[in-house]
């Protein structure tokens, strides 16, 4: 076997391998003669056809699958010998087959993990919100306790539609460009919470139940942005209704299982102290694995990128299609827009941990691994025990182990930079509505 590597655009390369003799040989006779006891020849009772004449027929294409399947067979051999690793998807660009010397060349191309000098965290100060437990988180809580539990009641027939008003739809949607194709369904969504696309959300507003409105050839994306065709929308609101919130009183909180008021507020108090320690770690996680990102310049393989943006669109559709969202009318465009930044992030901190990783030596343990089952038991709303039946089932236990030894590689940085606790300003409400959302999580 003979290898040669060249280098392309980016961090593409090229592998040409070479093979000769009696593998190449094997494989071709192999075929042939599996073709030979297969295939009708006109003339020829099956299986009967001369070698030779099937050989002359089915040359391109036996070439073609001999060439796929020694690729196949010799390209991890190829890949040792080359000393390169491919970072994600592997592309045959092409081959040649001499059968009369009993060669094969092919040719494939790929993309390699970037080249980085890994800068030193020791001392690295890192500014991370201060996180403490306030008096009104109860209150918060409260309120959002009652949002929880509110009720929706019809509005009268003259009030229009506002923000934070759930809409009863009936829609017709039609493709432009196959006439007389529809869709017709019904769905209730909550108008200004971004469940719609913008420009239907801005035509709803105002609108009262029994008024139609018509959207003319709006554009359909995929996740690159091309359009990919319109559609004509008819949409019908059934009914409006606003939300009423119950009383904060004894009455309520006997509702959700407690004796009063006071008992629920302490309770209340106490989970969020709990809580707290958890929330400020995640969040110092998140802040160090910022400040990581942000202290290495690194190319991201546009292959992975691809895939990573591919993984963030189609958990945001999960979601939308959890809300009861047709997703098919849905802006993908701005989707895959808004999940580039994030996913260009998560690339790079994975490549930043694992060069940490194997600098340090560092390795998980049992523990480490079965603490990752668990987070991702708890994420998916399931057991550990079926959590590892599925990843084992996938052939993923590798990445379950990668992912332990990431985040153990994260903590011992987290251990060596210098954390500084800033008050946050009142006007940056990123972070906090980020830390209402966990909360929130944790609590339900």
């Amino acid at each position: 076997m003979k290898v040669q590597v060249e280098d392309r655009e980016g961090l593409f390369k090229s592998l040409t391998v070479e093979l000769e003799g009696d593998l190449v040989k094997q494989k071709l006779d192999e075929a042939y003669k599996q073709l030979q006891q297969t295939v009708q020849i006109q003339g020829f009772r099956k299986g009967k056809a001369p070698l030779w004449i099937v050989r002359a027929k089915y040359k391109d294409y036996v070439e073609e699958q001999v060439a796929k399947q020694l690729a196949d067979e010799t390209l991890k051999e190829a890949l040792d010998k080359a000393g390169v690793k491919p970072v994600a998807d592997i592309f045959l660009e092409n081959y040649e087959v001499s059968e009369k010397d009993n060669k094969l060349k092919y040719v494939v191309s790929f993309e390699v993990a970037p080249e980085f000098e890994l800068k030193n965290v020791e001392g690295v100060e890192v500014e991370v919100p201060k996180i403490e437990f306030k008096e009104e988180m109860v209150e918060e809580e409260l309120q959002r306790l009652r949002e929880a539990n509110a009720v929706w009641e019809p509005k009268e027939e003259n009030e229009p539609a506002e923000e934070g008003d759930l809409l009863v739809l009936e829609y017709e949607v039609e493709e432009v460009v196959k006439e007389g194709e529809k869709v017709k369904q019904e769905t209730s969504v909550i108008l200004g919470q971004g469940m719609l696309r913008p420009e239907v959300e801005e035509v709803l507003k105002g609108k009262k139940a029994g008024d139609e409105v018509e959207l003319k050839e709006l554009p359909l994306y995929d996740q690159q942005g091309k359009e990919i065709g319109k559609v004509n929308i008819r949409i019908k609101v059934k009914e409006i209704k606003k939300k009423i919130l119950p009383e904060l009183n004894d009455e309520f909180a006997q509702e959700l299982g407690y004796d009063n008021l006071e008992e629920l507020k302490k309770k209340i108090e106490e989970d969020l102290k709990q809580k707290i320690e958890k929330l400020r770690q995640s969040v110092i996680e998140d802040r160090v694995a910022d400040k990581l990102v942000e202290m290495h310049e690194i190319e991201v393989p546009q292959t992975l990128l691809r895939r990573e943006i591919s993984f963030l669109v189609e958990r945001r559709l999960r979601e939308l299609q959890a809300y009861g969202i047709d997703t098919r009318y849905v802006d993908i465009r701005k989707i895959a827009e808004e999940a580039k930044p994030i996913a260009e992030a998560n690339i790079k901190l994975r490549f930043i941990l694992d060069k940490y990783a194997e600098q340090n030596n560092i390795q998980p343990t049992e523990e480490d691994i079965e603490e990752q089952y668990k987070e991702l038991a708890e994420q998916y709303g399931t057991t550990v025990e079926e959590i590892k039946k599925y990843f084992q089932e996938q052939g993923l236990e590798e990445v379950v182990k990668e992912d332990a030894k990431r985040k153990k590689a994260l903590k011992d940085i987290i251990s060596k930079v210098k954390l500084v606790e800033v008050e946050e300003k009142k006007e940056e409400k990123k972070e906090e509505v980020k830390q209402e959302q966990e909360v929130k999580e944790n609590e339900s």
